[in-house]
């Protein structure tokens, strides 16, 4: 059995063209968001996850990054800085490591899920929002914690959910 790949596809046409498909589905999903501003969950974990479904950790890495930067350039989301392209890359790579041709379990859903939520998401990018605005990290990150526990759940049972109808209907297999 195999539990984490390091591998990506080769690139020819079919994964140009599915790359480019998932990267539209990434910006649109990041966009889509439930809930007030301070405490919005927004739909862009699916797509990361898929981008590493399918593409394998390099490549979901890379689209991650050209996401993050679309986003900001297409629709000015924010004040864009290029070190959090560092973050974006790592969740990326987390997802394809974690799912690409590999048997996925709930555990290692909730496994990778944790990885991005925590050490990514809620230390490296506070750290790195306190350094760009000159704020004191410490609130950051107690206002954070609470989301970030909480999104762990929810975001491991939408991707259990979501990884298992694809598995279902041999999409992967359908493509290459």
């Amino acid at each position: 059995m195999k539990y984490l790949s390091f591998t990506s596809p080769k690139l020819n046409t079919k994964t140009l063209t599915i790359s480019g498909l998932l990267l539209a589905l990434d910006i649109l999903c990041y966009k889509i968001s439930i809930g007030p501003s301070y405490f919005s969950l927004n739909m862009g974990f699916i797509s990361t996850a898929l981008l590493g479904y399918f593409l394998g950790p390099w490549l979901a890495g890379a689209l991650e990054m050209l996401s993050d930067f679309l986003n900001f350039t297409l629709f000015g989301s924010g004040n864009f800085a290029f070190s959090f392209l560092i973050p974006a890359f790592l969740g990326g790579m987390l997802c394809g490591i974690f799912l690409h041709n590999k048997n996925r379990n709930s555990v290692s859903i909730a496994i990778l899920n944790f990885l991005i939520l925590i050490p990514i998401s809620l230390i490296l990018n506070t750290l790195l929002v306190a350094q760009i605005y000159h704020m004191s990290w410490e609130p950051l990150m107690v206002a954070r914690l609470a989301r970030s526990i909480i999104l762990i759940f929810l975001q491991t049972i939408v991707l259990i959910y979501v990884l298992k109808h694809f598995d279902r209907l041999n999409v992967r297999e359908k493509l290459y």
